[in-house]
């Protein structure tokens, strides 16, 4: 059986740099019964970008998907056109039992007192705009532009896919940011009897178009009925704002789980040598348990140093996600409570989140 997925990203048509997350699971035409995503889970490597230079992000997405259909669609927005990879499941098996570990290890201690690309391909009547396709191991990948209203709904029911009913608040909403959709064919993957399955992970390299945001798409999850739960591991190289100023992930709804600290064996405010976590004195004693997560950032980024932040929020409602002003934008924690992240700012990525503010 095949299982189809369609991702949003937006097009930075100043440099077509090939530059995925979530959003709406849609079953194909003719199913009845019920398809929804319940859990999204996703991996945040982050490297800031500077006033002439956007800040680069790979975003590794894994979801739970229920339901009853051996096809479906899925529809998630990102700042820009992604460059597109496969990438091992154990990564998130391994974040998720180093995470429980030191946990445990913190609990222990206070226990015992303080601490110490390819070619353009055909336009549909000029309406939807073939602008991409790549094949990504078991992976056919095309990406389309929405030139017109209702025109990405008219491509989806022609490609046997339920549209997205009563939805042009939201593709309005990317429309006008200049979105455009990735529309990716997963092959020799299909939901069993019981109606769940685990996707494989796909990882997006992309600019995010500003400067210290970190993005994550939630809005066309807004679509869906059933309540839903996000774990994200971010990893940049200083902490990232919960609760100090009014852009901490704490006001949207987010607790932290875990972040990384530094002992007194650490260069302070240096991060972690998460590509070689055998040599820095705060991983060493972990290393064991994340080898595919070591290979990752050896293939990625070999020296860069970076603080894991594990945060989530459970039971998210979906109408009130679909009201958000816009999506999941994380910040550096900076320290004067005042200071307003660049991306925040009137004409910045993450300006239309914020724009309630003073």
């Amino acid at each position: 059986m095949r299982i189809a997925i369609v991702a949003i990203t937006s097009l930075l048509w100043t440099s077509l740099a090939m530059a995925y997350p979530d959003g709406k699971v849609m079953p194909p035409v003719d199913f009845k019964g019920t398809l929804e995503e319940t859990s999204q889970e996703a991996v945040l490597i982050f490297h800031k970008g500077t006033e002439q230079k956007s800040a680069t992000q790979d975003m590794i997405l894994k979801i739970r998907v229920e339901g009853e259909a051996s096809e479906f669609g899925w529809v998630v927005p990102l700042p820009n056109a992604p460059e597109t990879f496969r990438e091992d499941a154990a990564l998130f098996e391994e974040l998720e039992r180093y995470v429980e570990m030191r946990l445990e290890a913190e609990y222990q201690k206070r226990l015992k007192g303080p601490r110490g690309n390819s070619a353009a391909g055909m336009e549909m009547d000029g309406k939807v705009e073939v602008i991409s396709r790549k094949i990504v191991g078991s992976y056919d990948i095309a990406v389309v532009k929405e030139n017109a209203a209702g025109a990405l709904n008219d491509w989806l029911a022609d490609n046997g896919y339920q549209t997205l009913e009563n939805a042009e608040d939201v593709l309005g909403f990317y429309r006008r940011k200049g979105y455009v959709y990735a529309c990716i064919k997963v092959t020799e993957t299909e939901l069993d009897k019981v109606g769940s399955v685990d996707l494989h992970p796909l990882r997006f390299h992309f600019e995010t178009g500003g400067r210290d945001g970190i993005f994550f798409p939630m809005k066309l999850t807004g679509l869906q009925e059933a309540k839903f739960d996000v774990r994200l591991h971010v990893f940049y190289e200083k902490w990232i704002n919960d609760k100090l100023s009014p852009y901490g992930y704490e006001h949207r709804g987010f607790r932290r789980k875990w972040r990384d600290f530094d002992s007194r064996q650490c260069e302070p405010n240096a991060g972690k040598g998460w590509s070689a976590p055998q040599n820095d004195p705060y991983l060493k004693g972990y290393s064991r348990l994340i080898p595919n997560l070591s290979q990752l950032f050896q293939k990625l980024y070999p020296g860069d140093r970076f603080y894991l932040t594990t945060i989530q929020s459970a039971r998210l409602d979906p109408k009130q996600v679909r009201d958000w002003a816009d999506d999941l934008w994380l910040f550096p924690y900076y320290t004067d409570p005042e200071f307003v992240p660049y991306d925040a700012r009137p004409g910045g990525a993450a300006a239309t989140a914020y724009q309630h503010l003073k």
